[in-house]
């Protein structure tokens, strides 16, 4: 791809975000309904539905053969057909936007024929816009983000949402990540995977580690924990996919194979 067609890319990614963050705050000052999506914690509001239709809009108006994958559903054409895809969320953490009014984010990332090429989370409560393009570094509002600090598993600071995922239950594996939560330095959880995994490559947290995640809630953090020099892989080292849902290791690489092992390690042992 030509550096200027990439360089369009990234300008009109930060631009939706931008756009999106700034929509979802005006909307989160007026009454807006919430609905259930599959559960009375999985939920869905009217203001996910009109950012994620506003994103689109800016982005076809631009590149009107680009394909979406978002979480809404609301583009009308399947996202298979297209070789360039935007995979969006229009607000990850959709509980913490209604409960907090903290701790969500919009995600934008762009992928050209499965390989990622833009990736951008913006926490609009905090202005704070991460941001990667393939190759060029990931950056924080402009301050470039490098992960060079040695970490061993028993130093990191992880975060994961396993604890609280039924299928994980059902396999054993929140037993697992319990005791990986014994061996290391302490366990969060914000509520974002999108953000969540734009600390990993800002170096606020030192991994995150999911069982299941949509492509839209990893697609942006990816390209970001990558391009910082991070490792992101599924749970059991293989590459992740671009367009569906998987599982998601993602950590500063010092201590990836020590992680990868220790959750091999108790998986066969939970298994056993």
């Amino acid at each position: 791809m030509q550096a200027s067609t990439l360089a369009a890319l990234k300008e009109l990614a930060l631009q939706c975000a931008r756009s999106a963050g700034e929509l979802s705050l005006k909307r989160m000052k007026e009454p807006f309904t919430v609905e259930y999506k599959t559960s009375a914690s999985d939920l869905v509001t009217a203001v996910d539905k009109e950012v994620e239709k506003h994103v689109i809009s800016m982005i076809l108006k631009r590149f009107p053969d680009h394909g979406i994958l978002g979480e809404e559903s609301t583009f009308a054409q399947d996202p298979a057909q297209y070789e360039t895809l935007w995979v969006i969320d229009p607000i990850d953490g959709t509980t913490n936007y209604v409960h907090q009014q903290i701790n969500f984010s919009v995600s934008i990332a762009v992928y050209h024929k499965g390989e990622g090429l833009v990736g951008v989370v913006y926490d609009p409560s905090r202005d704070e816009l991460f941001y990667a393009v393939k190759g060029e570094g990931a950056y924080l509002n402009g301050r470039p983000l490098h992960l060079d600090r040695i970490v061993s598993l028993e130093e990191a600071l992880l975060c994961t949402s396993v604890f609280w995922n039924k299928r994980a239950e059902q396999m054993g594996i929140d037993l697992i990540v319990k005791k990986l939560a014994g061996k290391v330095r302490g366990m969060r959880l914000l509520g974002s995977a999108a953000l969540e995994m734009a600390y990993v490559a800002a170096g606020r947290l030192d991994g995150y580690v999911s069982l299941s995640l949509n492509a839209w809630d990893f697609g942006a953090g990816r390209i970001l924990v990558e391009e910082a020099g991070g490792r992101v892989t599924t749970m059991t080292g293989t590459p992740l996919p671009y367009n569906e849902k998987s599982s998601v290791m993602a950590c500063n690489p010092t201590f990836y194979e020590e992680l990868q092992q220790y959750l091999h390690v108790a998986e066969n042992t939970q298994t056993d």
